[in-house]
């Protein structure tokens, strides 16, 4: 008997679960990409986040057009990075010095009103007889303030057509304090045929300054005709947020206001919208806990937890209308909310709840179209690490990253008509089925008896 039943368990075992598939979702989309990348994103829209079962996000899935499960990740919001280029011209400043002398540019002076702006930047007045230029002094007063310098752009005197030397860039905040940003080779040719070939440029890594300084370890030293500066200024935006505005229903409890919300939306700003005008409302927002009956036949009973307590208001004064404005919350997943009113109030304003959404970061293999799935109960979790999805790829390239075409949402349709060859594959399925519960349903019976017997036998006999 126990060989039996262990191989109808192993033939349990091996028969095969049926594979993770897109119709097993209540929702999918459609997802198209050029075919040129293989790591393409999509910022997953509002209804994503309505019809997902799992605050996490774990009911998610990625299909090919063969219906292969593709890894994918899924990217936190983040700033939105945006640079603005420029090139500025600089004041330069000529600093003489004996032409014998190698050592660092000190004749530097500096001029200040008496409470110590700065008025310029500037060396003596003439060179005296036997100096020689030996560096310039860049005041980088024209560049935008927060901007950041990464190149500096010479130009050469007019009626010199070639040159070449070796200079080295230092940059201060104080003309005293000197660090070295770069060294570089510099030269400009011009051609039989008057074409000119320039390495005029002197690039190194983006760094704020006040002064910078140009000192020449080759060649002889010149006075450019120009000197520009090549400045990038970063500004970072919040993440781009989605909002849901909620209608009130009646809650459980006298005061309260009921509002359906999605388990997977994290809430990140939350604020009231009112229809009235003139209205202070001092309120505190949470959800219900429901509580196991104490007695048996009861019914269980819910409790207000509230999560924060605010003022909202909508008023008119000196002629224009004031709004509260959202309050900024950690994220919150919430299945629905309670407005409970801190004061006696007939107001039902609308809940209005605002997240910034996830990027999805999936690996195309080339079969597509792509169908992202998602709405199933019990789901679990499928997203890989970001380094598993697109190895390699920095921030920057991940931020870049090609965007696919969405379709519209579907819902899960009705089950296609079945085939006689597929109808054969079921009844064969249930039948083995059938017969092999009916075969455990006889060893358990059998067991019973022989257990049964067993009993008896050891029962003592009566005196």
């Amino acid at each position: 008997m126990k060989r039996f039943l262990a191989i109808a368990l192993a033939w349990l075992a091996l028969t095969p679960a049926r594979a993770d598939e897109a119709r097993d979702y209540a929702w999918r989309q459609t997802l198209t990409t050029s075919g040129r990348e293989a790591v393409v994103q999509y910022r997953l829209p509002r209804s994503v986040y309505l019809h997902a079962r799992s605050p996490a996000l774990h009911d998610l899935r990625v299909f090919d057009s063969r219906g292969m499960l593709l890894p994918f990740a899924l990217r936190p919001p983040a700033e939105v990075s945006q640079a603005s280029r420029a090139t500025v011209p600089v004041r330069v400043f000529p600093v003489y010095g004996a032409a014998e002398d190698t050592s660092p540019v000190t004749a530097v002076e500096i001029r200040r009103t008496p409470d110590g702006a700065l008025v310029s930047v500037g060396t003596r007045a003439a060179p005296r007889e036997g100096d020689a230029l030996s560096a310039l002094v860049l005041d980088m007063r024209a560049a935008a303030p927060g901007s950041s310098v990464n190149q500096l752009r010479l130009t050469l005197p007019p009626g010199t057509p070639r040159y070449d030397a070796r200079l080295c860039v230092e940059a201060s905040d104080d003309l005293k304090a000197w660090r070295e940003l770069a060294e570089s080779h510099v030269s400009w040719m011009v051609s039989g045929d008057g074409a000119a070939l320039a390495a005029d440029r002197i690039a190194f890594a983006p760094q704020q300054f006040r002064y910078a300084r140009i000192r020449w370890l080759e060649g002889q030293p010149i006075r450019f005709a120009a000197i520009g500066a090549d400045t990038v200024q970063t500004t970072a935006q919040p993440a781009p947020l989605e909002t849901l505005i909620l209608p009130a229903s009646t809650g459980r409890n006298p005061g309260e206001l009921l509002y359906a919300s999605a388990p997977a939306i994290p809430v990140q700003r939350i604020g009231l919208e009112f229809a009235e005008r003139n209205v202070s409302l001092p309120v505190e927002l949470g959800s219900y806990a429901e509580l196991p009956a104490v007695k048996a036949g009861r019914g269980s009973t819910w409790r207000f937890q509230p999560a924060l307590r605010a003022t909202f208001y909508r008023i008119e004064q000196g002629g224009r209308e004031r709004r509260s404005g959202d309050l900024s919350v950690a994220p919150m997943h919430r299945a629905h909310w309670v407005l409970r009113a801190l004061a006696p109030s007939d107001s039902r304003p609308a809940l209005r709840l605002g997240w910034a959404p996830a990027t999805l970061v999936f690996l195309a293999n080339g079969h597509g179209p792509y169908t992202l799935a998602y709405g199933r109960d019990g789901a679990a979790p499928a997203a890989r690490d970001i380094a598993q999805v697109a190895p390699g790829l920095s921030a920057v390239e991940l931020q870049t990253a090609e965007q696919v075409s969405p379709g519209p949402e579907e819902a899960r349709a009705a089950a296609a008509p079945v085939t006689s060859e597929a109808r054969q594959a079921v009844a064969s399925t249930q039948a083995r089925k059938g017969v092999l519960w009916a075969s455990l349903a006889a060893g358990l019976a059998v067991l019973g008896a022989m257990a049964w017997q067993l009993v008896r036998q050891l029962k003592p006999a009566p005196q």
